[in-house]
């Protein structure tokens, strides 16, 4: 199955299979899970390799994973705000 990029702010990012969203996180060159607390993260060079990174549970609902994405964002950019 194909996984595209949806959004992309910072170091995350909204992806899509087919009809479910997750979000991943992408540093160093490395795609990380933001769900369930995994932290190994995979080489970034492929979308296809996601499937390593997500399990069946870290793929949602379009509009849950929108405000997962928002609100993670929201938090990213407030954490970098207070560190200036």
């Amino acid at each position: 199955m194909e996984t595209t990029i949806v959004d992309e702010k910072g170091t995350h990012i909204l992806i899509r299979r087919v009809n479910r969203f997750a979000i991943i996180e992408r540093r160093n060159n490395r795609f990380y899970n933001c769900h369930s607390g995994k932290r190994n993260g995979i080489a970034a060079d492929d979308l296809s390799a996601i499937g390593a990174l997500l399990d069946d549970a870290d793929w949602v609902e379009e509009d849950t994973a929108r405000q997962a994405f928002n609100e993670v964002v929201f938090q990213g950019t407030e954490f970098a705000e207070k560190m200036r």
